[in-house]
């Protein structure tokens, strides 16, 4: 897996803070869900990582054929 990036839409992890109520901050990673999926990419079928959210909207768009 390419570091958890999406093929599709090319996000990667972020970074941040971890913030308590003492507001003593220590970095932390936002990582995203990205999963192994068998997809047509220009009529072909391959292997992708895909991130859900992405998974999220193809499910959503209408199928263009």
């Amino acid at each position: 897996m390419a570091a958890g990036r999406c093929d599709v839409c090319e996000r990667k992890p972020m970074y941040g803070n971890n913030v308590p109520h003492s507001q003593h901050r220590t970095r932390r990673r936002f990582v995203l869900n990205v999963q192994r999926r068998r997809l047509e990419v220009n009529g072909t079928v391959q292997n992708v990582n895909i991130c859900t959210r992405c998974m999220r909207t193809m499910s959503k768009l209408p199928k263009v054929r």
